[in-house]
Formats: C-alpha cells, structure tokens, sequence
C-alpha cells in the first residue's frame, strides 16, 4: 500500500486549491469532451449505414472545436483585465457552459438527450454488440 487511504484524494484536491490549476482542470476535462464528441459523431458518421459520410463535415467539426478551445485559452488573459470578481468569474462561467455543452452533444449521440438529431446511435451501437442468429 502507498500510504494512508486519503493521500490519494489529498493530491487530486491538491490541483483544486488555485484558480490557475482548477483553470487547467476543466480545460482538461473539456478538451476529453471534445475528443469523446468527436470520436462518437465520427463513428456513427463513419459506420452507420443510415448516415452518410462526409469527410468535409468531419474536418469543419475538427475546427470547429479547435477554435473554440482556443477561443477558451485566449479568453483567460482578456478576462484579467476585467476587475477581479467578474473576469474569474466569467473564465468559470464561461468554461463550465462550454464543458455542459459538449456533454449534451455526448448525450445526444448516445440518445440520452433530445436535441433534434434525426439519426439514432444507440440503435447502430447496438446492432454492432447483437448476437447473430446462425
């Protein structure tokens, strides 16, 4: 054993003191969102017979998301020049919308959450894991 039972969750908490750390950790998290995101839309864009594949629409999401994260880094030295309590205030505001809303669009790939989207992902993802009758 490494030591006591809390070390453990004494170093994660450790990352969560500072603003600058806690910055880094839902950046962190978003940017695991957007690699999620991408990768199910891809698989079901790829993949799935009902959908048809576009690799043009594939790169404008690649884009997309990468501008909007650098959108996110170039808004933390901007906010800093706004008073104390209100720029810190909007980076958070700012990068936990963004990070609830990749979560929704994860969801939705999975049909978890209702945004409109026409074509079903669980029921291709589910086709694929079947057993098949011989």
């Amino acid at each position: 054993m490494l030591g006591g039972e809390g070390e453990m969750i004494e170093f994660l908490m450790s990352y969560l003191q500072e603003d600058n750390t806690k910055l880094i950790y839902l950046l962190a998290l978003i940017l695991g969102a957007n690699i999620i995101d991408f990768l199910l839309g891809f698989i079901n864009a790829r993949f799935n017979k009902e959908v048809k594949f576009n690799s043009s629409k594939a790169i404008y999401g690649i884009v997309r998301k990468l501008i909007m994260f650098i959108v996110l880094i170039y808004f933390i030295p901007v906010a800093l020049l706004v008073p104390p309590p209100i720029g810190l205030g909007s980076i958070y505001v700012l990068f936990t919308g963004y990070l609830l809303s990749e979560l929704n669009s994860i969801l939705s790939h999975l049909k978890l959450a209702d945004d409109g989207k026409e074509k079903v992902f669980a029921e291709f993802i589910s086709k694929i894991f079947q057993k098949k009758d011989v």
